[in-house]
């Protein structure tokens, strides 16, 4: 037989945690990492300068929601290039003005899971492309997705070859 002890308990704890917490999917976040051709490397920086992930495309991570974070993406030969991964406001939030009010708020805030990053898929590919003299160029197409796959926005980048000095 459940206490009552039991019960005011959980309905305290419950009352105790924020929404976005519970139901938003807590302090951090998945976000997919692709390139096309796949193979690329990978390294995420926090905002405050941290490197929080490193790796070969394609992969899924795990970051923090309450941080702003820069995707940069190298391949052999060409410039590295940089995405960037933004905080908006996780839509669960609200839900503690039905359940936890003030202190929900508190707790989804101080923990993060107030935020959300966008976009959740991180997507770049590479492409070769002539230039009006003929020449052989490569340039990044670079779009942001949503966490539903939608296309948030797209950028077309040319990218040059490193030069390697000696």
């Amino acid at each position: 037989m459940v206490s009552r002890h039991s019960v005011t308990l959980s309905a305290l704890l419950l009352t105790l945690s924020g929404c976005a917490t519970i139901v938003g999917g807590g302090s951090a976040q998945p976000v997919a990492i692709r390139s096309t051709p796949t193979t690329a490397n990978f390294i995420v920086t926090s905002s405050s300068g941290l490197q929080m992930a490193q790796g070969t495309t394609p992969q899924t991570i795990r970051l923090a929601r309450k941080n702003e974070y820069q995707v940069e993406f190298t391949a052999p030969g060409f410039q590295p290039q940089k995405v960037v991964l933004s905080r908006g406001t996780n839509g669960w939030i609200w839900g503690n003005l039905l359940v936890g009010w003030i202190v929900g708020f508190a707790v989804d805030f101080a923990t993060g899971s107030a935020y959300k990053l966008e976009p959740a898929l991180v997507e770049i590919t590479l492409v070769g492309s002539r230039t009006a003299s003929g020449e052989e160029q490569t340039s990044a197409v670079v779009r942001m997705l949503d966490g539903k796959g939608r296309v948030i926005s797209k950028a077309e980048v040319p990218l040059i070859p490193e030069q390697v000095t000696q």
